[in-house]
């Protein structure tokens, strides 16, 4: 029997959970062409809340959706391969058609296609950059005056878009994306990534291109009562049976976290014949600290003592790390050497600091750090 859970690949329909309130917003920036910036930590569902908000807008054929995702974009040229290549495929549905659009639209960078064995799917488009750089804003301008000759809308969603800090000039390039993009009608983007921290920069600094773009959307954690509702008819459904209690309990163990609860429901799931008992959470509970071990090893490796010990503080629940008896108990050097601990591992995406809180972002990290190695809890 198939697991109802999922996690470690994009999550719509019904392991999908909730989001019912972020996805009404979303779909109502697409369907007024309002340009949207999604900012949550790792792993909280961006790109399945993108995909699950698509499927509710499949039915209308006005709209087109572009998925692009930067994770191996290093580069302008890149950039521009990708996303054209993205935005044909989404729009071409005959072999035929990838070739005329771009030698309609793009006839000034004689752009090279390449076909694979599936034309549709498998093909590349690359570019003399010589010609790119005097004639990029055609390549930027493709998806409006498609969007303008079809008479359609087109919705182009591109994730790790904070690869875009790795490239030569950075700035630069944003400057003319923002520049083109901005007066685009007929065209909506949904701009998102994996580094929150370096998300923030790009939207939320003044003077960065990317400020003020369109409407920043903060995802928060799924209720708990929401995440308890979905596991227990996620087993219901393929006959099993968890008591809301254990259910309640899943949600607690990683703190509400999307990718975590349906990683650690799907652990108990597998180790339940019918029913789920204490000892069959609590051994899923070790099975999944066990998985992602060795990535938590790694992860202490790269860190300072000092960065080490800061942690140990927040794992023991303290809250005053620049008084005087905390910096002494967790040799923390002194109150400004606290300061730039904290800044380092903000940067490195290991805490957030919420309100005057400091808080671990990865719950099964801070669980793990808790239980083996820093010994505050020892369950």
């Amino acid at each position: 029997m198939k697991s109802p859970f999922q996690f470690g690949r994009v999550v719509v329909g019904d392991t999908f959970t909730d989001r019912s309130f972020e996805i009404k917003r979303l779909k109502a920036n697409i369907e007024n062409n309002v340009h949207t910036m999604l900012i949550s930590p790792r792993r909280w569902g961006k790109s399945s809340l993108v995909k699950q908000t698509a499927l509710h807008l499949e039915k209308n054929k006005k709209i087109k959706f572009c998925f692009i995702d930067l994770f191996k974009t290093r580069n302008e040229e890149d950039f521009y391969s990708s996303y054209t290549r993205a935005i044909i495929k989404a729009i071409s549905s005959k072999t035929e058609e990838i070739a005329a659009l771009a030698k309609s639209f793009l006839g000034r960078l004689t752009p090279r296609i390449s076909l694979g064995t599936d034309p549709l799917n498998d093909f590349e488009i690359t570019f003399d950059m010589k010609g790119m750089k005097q004639n990029y804003e055609d390549v930027l301008n493709l998806p409006e005056k498609i969007a303008e000759k079809k008479n359609i809308n087109i919705i182009i969603c591109i994730d790790e878009f904070q690869n875009l800090g790795h490239f030569d000039e950075p700035v630069l390039f944003q400057k003319r994306l923002r520049a083109v993009w901005q007066h685009h009608q007929r065209v909506a983007y949904i701009l998102y990534g994996s580094k929150r921290h370096m998300l923030m920069h790009l939207f939320e600094n003044k003077s960065m291109p990317f400020y003020k773009f369109g409407d920043v959307i903060y995802l928060d954690k799924i209720p708990t009562e929401d995440l308890k509702t979905f596991i227990v008819s996620s087993f219901s459904r393929t006959g099993k049976v968890i008591a809301e209690e254990y259910a309640g309990q899943i949600a607690a163990y990683v703190k509400c976290h999307p990718y975590y609860t349906q990683q650690l429901a799907h652990l108990t799931w597998l180790g339940a014949e019918n029913c789920v008992s204490a000892e069959i959470l609590n051994q899923a509970v070790e099975e999944l600290l066990n998985q992602n071990s060795l990535l938590y090893q790694k992860e202490i490796e790269t860190l300072s003592n000092i960065q080490v010990n800061f942690l140990k503080a927040i794992a023991g629940g303290v809250n005053q790390l620049s008084s005087t008896v905390v910096i002494k108990e967790y040799n923390l050097n002194s109150s400004a050497n606290v300061t730039r601990v904290r800044k380092a591992l903000e940067k490195k995406e290991i805490i957030d600091v919420v309100g005057k809180k400091i808080e671990f972002i990865d719950p099964v990290f801070e669980l793990w750090f808790k239980r083996y190695y820093s010994g505050v809890d020892s369950k």
